[in-house]
């Protein structure tokens, strides 16, 4: 990654997730920090999962987790391959979650959209 991509990512707004008291009580996570990616990350994303969506999901919320309880997390050093892999189950499902929530078009949006649709000749 380069010294500017490294920065945008420092620039970029973190949205905090407080995990569920008793879900943080179990697991000793309290919070979860994602941001937002560029295309160009989740183009690498879509190049890593290699045709398999259930991958896919998981690289993309995996590149877009930033932070656990204030401490950065990095693909760089393998911080967030190893969170994710020790992480419960549930609190991945929240992740996952929290992804889809930051990244995808709300509902009345997407409706508003595809609805506005015309057609013309070439």
């Amino acid at each position: 990654m380069s010294k500017e991509e490294k920065q945008s990512k420092k620039d970029r707004p973190v949205h905090l997730f407080e995990v569920p008291e008793r879900l943080a009580d179990e697991t000793n996570v309290k919070e979860v920090g994602l941001i937002t990616l560029t295309a160009d990350e989740e183009l690498m994303c879509f190049k890593r999962a290699s045709g398999n969506n259930a991958k896919l999901a998981t690289e993309l919320a995996k590149a877009s987790l930033y932070e656990v309880d204030g401490k950065k997390l990095s693909a760089g050093d393998g911080s967030v391959d190893s969170f994710w892999k020790d992480m419960d189950p549930r609190l991945r499902q929240l992740v996952l979650t929290a992804y889809t929530e930051i990244h995808a078009a709300k509902e009345d949006d997407v409706a508003s959209f595809l609805t506005s649709r015309k057609l013309r000749a070439g």
